[in-house]
């Protein structure tokens, strides 16, 4: 059967994007879909790359491109998973970023602008995300189309005791030694077993909370140990701010884990029930938040990140 859908795949490993692209793997395994092409496979995306996947994709049926950019050249279908903000910040977080980190979305943004105003199809992984496309390209609104991340749930052992994972790839442009001291700080009256595991190294913080005993640093993780943590801990803290989309806070709602993270309207759409609320820079917020989430019992949510229901969507259902 001929390829009907070409689908890129080139771009990060790890984090969010790693852990998608593991779904998508997952999928076609199970689905042995021939009539998929997969290109771009740990492949970076570089300006060579680009080029060489416009000749590389057969221009019929529909091309999706995962990475951000989509496709330029004419021919069948053309949609494009957004997954970074830093290419759609507002004025206000522009100016809060890394001057050469701002002018380096800048400039990858230029394209992926460019790239978005030919695509059909503009997949957005939440409404926040959606509103931020159709701020920069009014233009391209009418093709934004919401869908959260897919996720397949792993049926979790019920944890016990008081650890608190905190699973985020530490970036210039999320402040985490800060956003670890606030819960540090905000929990120091807490009863010393309320711990935090940190994927990051002790070297990525100052000596002071490397030194904490209610910190625990295990470095980055394989998709299959961050498992094994997730099973372990009772809660999750996620504290950052600029996110497309957020996958802590998604996995802990198909997991039936609660999750401390900021009170916004995106973090309530995607972790739903899950999500414990706190208000930035309000420790007592942040204390309340994280005792809430300890005494909590949920159920897992698994249903609105069906990953057989997302593909099929997005590549069709093979029929």
């Amino acid at each position: 059967m001929p390829a009907a859908v070409t689908i890129d795949t080139a771009g990060g490993q790890v984090g969010g994007a790693g852990r998608y692209r593991k779904e998508l793997a997952g999928y076609l395994e199970r689905h042995a879909r021939q009539d998929v092409k997969v290109i771009g496979t740990g492949r970076n995306v570089t300006a060579a790359w680009l080029a060489a996947r416009e000749a590389s994709a057969v221009r019929r049926g529909r091309r999706v491109a995962l990475n951000n950019v989509g496709f330029m050249t004419p021919g069948g279908e053309r949609w494009t998973l957004v997954t970074n903000a830093l290419y759609f910040m507002t004025a206000a977080e522009m100016t809060a970023v890394d001057p050469q980190l701002r002018a380096g979305a800048a400039r990858q943004g230029a394209i992926v602008h460019r790239a978005a105003r030919r695509s059909d199809v503009v997949v957005a992984p939440c409404t926040a995300m959606a509103d931020r496309i159709a701020a920069a390209l009014p233009d391209v609104a009418d093709r934004v189309v919401v869908r959260m991340h897919p996720i397949t749930r792993v049926p979790a052992l019920r944890a016990a005791g008081s650890l608190i994972l905190c699973p985020v790839l530490f970036a210039p442009y999320k402040p985490m030694p800060e956003r670890i001291a606030d819960w540090l700080a905000a929990t120091s009256a807490m009863d010393d077993s309320v711990r935090l595991i940190v994927t990051a190294s002790a070297a990525d913080v100052p000596a002071s909370l490397a030194a904490s005993p209610r910190l625990h640093f295990v470095g980055r993780l394989s998709v299959k140990d961050l498992a094994d943590l997730w099973h372990r801990c009772r809660a999750v803290y996620f504290p950052t701010a600029l996110e497309s989309f957020g996958y802590p806070l998604a996995e802990a709602r198909v997991h039936g884990r609660p999750v401390i993270a900021r009170d916004t309207a995106q973090n309530r759409e995607i972790a739903g029930p899950a999500l414990c609320g706190y208000a930035p820079g309000d420790s007592d917020s942040l204390r309340a938040a994280t005792q809430a989430a300890l005494a909590a019992e949920l159920a897992p949510d698994p249903g609105p990140f069906d990953p057989d229901a997302y593909f099929d969507w997005m590549l069709g259902d093979g029929r």
